[in-house]
């Protein structure tokens, strides 16, 4: 896994802790933060990071300048709660940004980094093959993908099934999604399947593995788009 040095820069106390959140969900950075444009240039001073999640507005200025003068060739991620077309059109001049705006969440923050860096020779969130998990007597068991029929999300655990197993993950269910390859989809806040192994899609429910999973309403137009029109019954699930 790909381990970047990120710098933040963000005075909110409330932001820090969640741009460090998400980083931790991503889990591809070391991640260290300045609070302000003169703690910003100290931190670039001593080490230049691989990338930059900078708030505009800062208690010193605007931290688009930082970014034009002698950190130009930085990749950074401008962030800012103020939707203001100047602050757009001064950070579009730049050569390596990418725009957020508050509030935003771990797969826009996700999204914005693997944009930035689509043209760079590094994969910052390589697929995996397999989820690692331990056994009760602390052994390692991984898990491959290809053998995971659906997972169950319960609160801060995710419950894997396979064809006749079922492993306990200490991990969410939204945290886990990030790390699924795109043969896994989620269709009811709970869970997410295989398309891989559908048998058939009924009104309200999907079978797999002769279990039926709940299909939600937000999700069912997406899951339809992407499964064989044959696994189609619109029967009453």
């Amino acid at each position: 896994m790909t381990n970047l040095n990120v710098l933040i820069i963000e005075d909110d106390p409330i932001w820090q802790f969640s741009l460090q959140t998400m980083f931790g969900q991503l889990n591809v950075a070391t991640v260290r933060l300045a609070g302000s444009i003169a703690e910003a240039n100290q931190k670039l001073h001593e080490q230049l990071p691989d990338l930059v999640i900078a708030d505009i507005v800062l208690p010193d200025g605007l931290s688009l300048g930082l970014f034009t003068q002698n950190y130009k060739q930085l990749p950074v991620i401008f962030q800012t709660a103020y939707t203001k077309d100047d602050y757009l059109r001064r950070a579009i001049t730049m050569p390596n940004i990418g725009f957020l705006v508050k509030p935003f969440e771990v797969f826009s923050l996700k999204a914005a980094i693997e944009i930035l860096f689509a043209q760079k020779p590094i994969n910052l969130f390589p697929a995996i093959n397999s989820i690692t998990t331990t056994d009760k007597r602390r052994q390692r068991i991984d898990i491959p993908l290809d053998e995971i029929y659906w997972i169950k999300g319960e609160g801060n655990y995710s419950i894997i099934h396979t064809v006749d197993q079922k492993y306990v993950l200490k991990r969410s269910l939204r945290k886990l999604a990030l790390e699924l390859t795109d043969r896994f989809i989620q269709v009811q806040k709970a869970y997410i399947i295989n398309i891989h192994y559908i048998e058939r899609i009924l009104e309200s429910t999907v079978q797999i593995n002769q279990q039926s999973i709940p299909i939600g309403r937000a999700y069912k137009k997406n899951l339809l788009n992407l499964v064989d029109p044959r696994k189609r019954m619109y029967l009453r699930g």
